[in-house]
């Protein structure tokens, strides 16, 4: 076995115990619930980090995965298990290109929103007033930027906000992730773009917080970037739906882990990579 890092840690763990960050979309949930049981794998697992002070984990990467096993009522699945603290594990913040709407339709529905309140300004100012904390968002179109204000001077970031913002454009627009805020690099990639809309930076301790009380933020918004990803690891859906003790399904998973090594079928690969088929 080539082992150039250290192995990334699975574990078997009851589905009911990992708890989502963010809100999933129910359309690919019933679509990944259906190729799961056709499939009868799990290719691919959750990435989660334990919630201090319960038995519960944080779903980082994979939550609509989850929450497909939730719905076909499997009790169990195989986790990577990582920590914040691990060397290379990042959060970090997606955009969101909002594409397929008609700008003025799209401030418009904004304007409608109570929550909202705008103020205009070019994207300069929105930047500092973003870092500052004076504003909680901003949105970038090619005839200026629009800058969301904050509540009663606030730093901190209002989910309520969040919410509200998204939900405006949420199912009635294409949605694209992006990872900066320039109109001219975003435009040539997405023809019929609407607005970039720039979201604040959480931290891990205010994430773990909102999953431990059962609060989330909108979907595509968190980013987790974690190195030695799991893949391919190809579970029997069969032995995550036995009539069996966790004890037994763990101790499956100490025996095929030894299957693997000896197979000398684990292989790590230190290039970034490219995905053209997710």
């Amino acid at each position: 076995m080539q082992q150039s890092t250290a192995l990334p840690v699975l574990e078997m763990l009851p589905t009911e115990n990992l708890v989502p960050h963010e809100d999933s979309d129910p359309r690919r949930v019933d679509h990944l619930s259906r190729r799961l049981l056709e499939e009868g794998l799990l290719k691919n697992p959750p990435v989660v980090t334990a919630i201090p002070g319960n038995d519960r984990f944080m779903i980082m990467d994979g939550a609509n995965r989850t929450n497909a096993f939730k719905a076909a009522g499997i009790p169990h699945i195989v986790a990577q298990v990582v920590s914040y603290n691990d060397p290379g594990v990042i959060l970090d913040t997606w955009y969101h290109v909002v594409s397929g709407l008609p700008y003025e339709e799209f401030i418009r529905m904004l304007d409608d929103v109570e929550e909202l309140h705008f103020e205009d300004c070019d994207q300069e100012s929105a930047r500092k007033d973003f870092e500052s904390g004076k504003s909680q968002a901003y949105i970038v179109h090619e005839n200026g930027t629009r800058q969301v204000c904050a509540f009663n001077g606030e730093r901190t970031c209002s989910l309520d906000v969040l919410h509200a913002l998204v939900n405006t454009y949420r199912g009635k627009a294409d949605i694209y992730r992006a990872s900066n805020d320039i109109w001219e690099i975003q435009k040539p990639y997405y023809p019929d773009i609407t607005a970039l809309i720039v979201f604040p930076r959480l931290n891990p301790q205010d994430l773990l917080e909102m999953a431990k009380n059962s609060k989330k933020v909108p979907s595509g918004i968190t980013r987790h970037i974690i190195p030695a990803r799991a893949l391919k690891i190809n579970i029997p859906i069969g032995i995550l739906m036995a009539d069996w003790t966790l004890e037994r399904k763990r101790a499956w998973l100490d025996e095929w882990w030894l299957e693997r090594m000896s197979a000398n079928a684990i292989r790590y690969y230190a290039e970034s990579t490219f995905s053209f088929n997710e």
